[in-house]
């Protein structure tokens, strides 16, 4: 289980873009996956000084997502970040799809990793210089491509805090043949290079660039209902100490979203960790619903 404690702020120390560029780049044993043509190559001059952040373990230091897209409603309210770095070290990362996985369809599962802080260091140094967030413009807007996901980077250190949207990154052509008329190619190039160094996190882990501390198991989930035909198989309303009416009305959208505990999750299915999609379950008023779940993260209160 996560420590949910904050901490103080912490300054960490120099690390050369060399051993940067050797940790976070370079070949290395376990690697799954080759590196971008383009991954910037070890340059004394972009040496980063110190890189100081918050400490908490709720503290979101860096992160990569994606939202929109012309996906089904199921899937975007069960998304969540494909990668996550809290300022403790602990790193929340999406794991790739298993066709072997026995539960019912949901989100990919997330797994837990630690980084010291000298790996920190280094990642948060790449993902302001190579990676390009240090002079991102807040928005990137692909023309060529419709309804594609954008991708989101989030970066919160003493020196550089913001937020970073491309949309259909990496979609419109090759990132490692950018077209030279775009003047924002080194930039969309610089971020699916940090992109694919984030996603997914398992080939950073398998280099020996942070260390595996299993699976994450979520202690509460966002649950959304919706009212519905029946579809397939339905189970009936699995629970007697939650009602209908804990499902209230949500601002965003025409759900309704309650917060269950994760016995209560396992009450829809007994692997719900990732997550689940459009559960049928047919209500204790006899009116059919679709339920789906998504794990609350460290930082999302319960």
């Amino acid at each position: 289980m996560l420590n949910l404690s904050s901490g103080p702020r912490r300054t960490l120390p120099v690390v050369s873009l060399i051993v940067i560029s050797l940790a976070l780049i370079g070949c290395g044993g376990g690697a799954t996956r080759s590196e971008p043509s383009g991954s910037p190559a070890a340059s004394p001059s972009e040496a980063p000084g110190t890189v100081g952040h918050a400490t908490g373990a709720t503290d979101v230091i860096l992160r990569a997502e994606q939202a929109g897209g012309f996906t089904a409603p199921a899937f975007q309210i069960t998304r969540v970040p494909e990668f996550t770095l809290y300022g403790d070290g602990t790193v929340l990362y999406q794991l790739p799809y298993d066709p072997n996985d026995a539960s019912p369809i949901g989100p990919p599962r997330l797994a837990v990793a630690t980084m010291n802080a000298e790996q920190m260091d280094a990642l948060l140094a790449f993902a302001v210089n190579a990676g390009g967030l240090g002079t991102a413009k807040p928005q990137y807007v692909n023309p060529l491509v419709a309804d594609a996901p954008d991708t989101i980077f989030t970066i919160a250190t003493d020196d550089v805090a913001k937020t970073v949207t491309a949309q259909a990154l990496g979609m419109a052509e090759d990132p490692n043949n950018p077209d030279p008329t775009n003047p924002d190619a080194a930039a969309i190039k610089a971020l699916k290079t940090l992109y694919d160094t984030l996603v997914p996190f398992g080939d950073q882990v398998a280099r020996g660039n942070a260390t595996d501390a299993g699976s994450y198991e979520p202690t509460a989930y966002r649950a959304t209902l919706q009212e519905g035909q029946a579809q397939g198989e339905m189970i009936d309303w699995p629970w007697t100490d939650v009602t209908l009416d804990d499902f209230v009305a949500n601002p965003d959208s025409s759900f309704r979203v309650a917060t269950l505990t994760a016995e209560q999750a396992k009450a829809l299915s007994p692997t719900p960790e990732g997550g689940l999609f459009s559960v049928g379950v047919m209500g204790p008023d006899r009116v059919p619903y679709q339920i789906s779940l998504r794990p609350l993260l460290p930082e999302e209160p319960s």
